[in-house]
C-alpha cells in the first residue's frame, strides 16, 4: 500500500497542470508606475500564449545573444513583485517575442495604413525600457489634460450692467390698460354759466 500510494502520489504531482500566470489586480498592485510596466510586461505575456515560467527561462538561456533568467526572477517581474536591471527584462522581452514569433523591435502602435501616417514610432523595446525607468524613478505617469471651464454666460443685467425694465415679474407692477377719467376733465358746457347750480362736483 505505501508503495503505491507513493507512486499515486508522485503520478498526480507529473500531471499538475502548470499555474498559469495572471495580471495581478488593482488591489494587489495599485495604479502607478510599477502597474504601468507590469501591464507592458503582460501584453507580450500574453501575446506569446501565456508560456509556461520555465519555458520562458529555458528560452532565455536558448535564443540569440542569451541572457539566462531564472523562473522565479520571470514569476516576480510579471506579479510586480520586483524590478530588475534592463539587461534581463530585454531577455525576457526576446524571450517572449521569440515565443510569439514578433520582433521586439516592431513599432508598438502600427501603422494605421494611411500615407500621411504620422504615428508614435517607439519600439516595444524602447517602450518597456521607458516603463521600466519611470518605475525606478517613481516617474507618475502623465494623466489626459482635463477639458478648460466653460465660463458661465455674461449677464447684462449684473452688476455695473444695465438691469432691463421689468415688465410683470416678481416685485414689479404689472400694467394696466388705460382707462377714460370721468373725473379728470370739465365738459365744455354748452350753455354759458350763469353762477347757478352746476352737477359737476365741488371738488
Amino acid at each position: 500500500m505505501g508503495f503505491y500510494g507513493s507512486k499515486k502520489a508522485w503520478t498526480c504531482q507529473s500531471w499538475r497542470m502548470p499555474q498559469m500566470m495572471r495580471m495581478p489586480g488593482p488591489d494587489e498592485l495599485p495604479p502607478g508606475t510599477r502597474r504601468a510596466f507590469v501591464a507592458e510586461l503582460f501584453f507580450h505575456y500574453t501575446e506569446a500564449g501565456r508560456p509556461t515560467l520555465a519555458r520562458v527561462a529555458a528560452a532565455t538561456r536558448s535564443m540569440t545573444d542569451a541572457f539566462p533568467v531564472s523562473r522565479e526572477t520571470i514569476r516576480r517581474l510579471l506579479r510586480g513583485e520586483s524590478v530588475a536591471r534592463w539587461e534581463r527584462v530585454d531577455a525576457v522581452l526576446r524571450a517572449l517575442c521569440e515565443i510569439a514569433n514578433q520582433d521586439p523591435d516592431r513599432r508598438r502602435w502600427q501603422e494605421s495604413g494611411d500615407w500621411n501616417d504620422d504615428g508614435d514610432p517607439t519600439t516595444c523595446r524602447q517602450h518597456l525600457r521607458q516603463l521600466l525607468y519611470d518605475d525606478i524613478d517613481e516617474v507618475q505617469p502623465e494623466l489626459p489634460p482635463s477639458p478648460p471651464a466653460v465660463p458661465p454666460p455674461r449677464s447684462s443685467g449684473g452688476w455695473g450692467g444695465t438691469s432691463p425694465t421689468p415688465t410683470a415679474g416678481w416685485g414689479s407692477t404689472p400694467s394696466q390698460p388705460k382707462q377714460d377719467d370721468p373725473w379728470a376733465t370739465t365738459p365744455p358746457s354748452s350753455t354759458p354759466s350763469t353762477g347757478g347750480y352746476s352737477d359737476e362736483p365741488p371738488f
